[in-house]
């Protein structure tokens, strides 16, 4: 038996897969976000105004890709404020195609609007390509939201739900969310609300929704960039190729460590990590296998392959000295029977 649970073959990619820009309400220019970023080891950004939909192909070069997408939000009151105490799902939408430009399901006159993006929508075009496919308001309603994500997801996206601890809801709000292709695990504007919590990740897991985890700034300026990533493992750095490596679940969530292997071999799962004080194994039910010290660090882990005590799945996480976490993809044990 021999399984690469992340794949050997290609490099890994750090990319932030969520930032605002002053095409919104965030304080940098999109050049001023490459410039950044790049400069700090990134290789791609996602930008993901909110409620409006830019491209930014002018800004990839050999060494840095320009993602995009758009973040929608979906208020308990639809006209107010968000404010301090009003929930909300946030929902991160990124373009499965670079020529991407169809905004599905388009809410014409959102009154949530942030920032700029108003005179943004006016001046790149119309969002439909059909003539019908807007929305005329929003519905903090489950079966409401699943039916609009499931037209977004039809349009060419991949849907990310966005700090659940920033947005004050819990399970009794994303129990039944269908059609989401990742969780925020890390949201570095948000972790002082304690964002950066693998709490919903497992929830939403154990209600049998198989779901990638990811990590983001939120950057809305130079303060919350570089605090959490995903690295993608692709065979090379293209819009194409970063993509289908994130739809494929190859990449992991990280605020420091780095996970550097992951292989299923002969009933053992093997990793590979950078200097951690603890690796831990976590599955859908009360088996959990780790490897952890007070007083040393290591950079592997050896644990049994037990898939009659994981149940459906199973997943890592690791930490190191300062005390900053990673998060991978959870492996599911029905897909391992088919693929060994």
């Amino acid at each position: 038996m021999y399984l690469e649970l992340i794949p050997e073959q290609g490099k890994f990619y750090k990319t932030n897969l969520h930032c605002h820009t002053t095409i919104s309400d965030g304080k940098q220019t999109p050049e001023e976000v490459k410039e950044f970023f790049k400069s700090h080891g990134y290789s791609a950004v996602c930008y993901t105004d909110h409620e409006v939909l830019v491209g930014h192909e002018d800004l990839c070069d050999e060494d840095f890709i320009a993602l995009h997408g758009y973040e929608v939000a979906i208020k308990k009151d639809e006209g107010g404020h968000t404010g301090t105490f009003m929930p909300v799902y946030h929902f991160n939408v990124i373009a499965k195609t670079q020529a991407q430009r169809y905004m599905p399901r388009f809410y014409r006159d959102n009154p949530s609007c942030a920032g700029d993006s108003r005179r943004w929508i006016r001046e790149v075009g119309v969002y439909d390509k059909e003539g019908d496919d807007y929305i005329d308001h929003t519905e903090y309603d489950v079966n409401w939201i699943n039916d609009y994500l499931a037209g977004v997801r039809a349009g060419g996206y991949l849907i990310t739900y966005n700090h659940p601890m920033w947005s004050m809801q819990s399970a009794l709000d994303y129990a039944g969310l269908k059609n989401i292709h990742a969780i925020e695990v890390i949201n570095g504007a948000c972790i002082g609300m304690n964002d950066n919590t693998a709490m919903h990740y497992e929830t939403i897991l154990r209600q049998g929704t198989r779901i990638v985890p990811v990590g983001g700034d939120d950057n809305h300026g130079v303060p919350a960039c570089g605090l959490g990533w995903t690295m993608i493992k692709a065979p090379e750095l293209t819009y194409d190729a970063l993509i289908a490596a994130y739809e494929r679940g190859d990449c992991y969530a990280s605020e420091g460590p780095e996970l550097l292997s992951l292989v299923l071999k002969d009933g053992k799962i093997l990793v590979k990590t950078s200097p951690a004080a603890a690796i831990t194994l976590f599955s859908e039910g009360r088996c959990v296998r780790a490897r952890r010290s007070r007083t040393e660090l290591f950079t592997e882990a050896e644990f049994a392959y037990e898939p009659e005590k994981f149940g459906k799945y199973f997943r890592i996480e690791i930490r190191d000295a300062a005390g900053y976490r990673a998060f991978s993809n959870a492996y599911y044990t029905d897909e391992i029977a088919k693929k060994c």
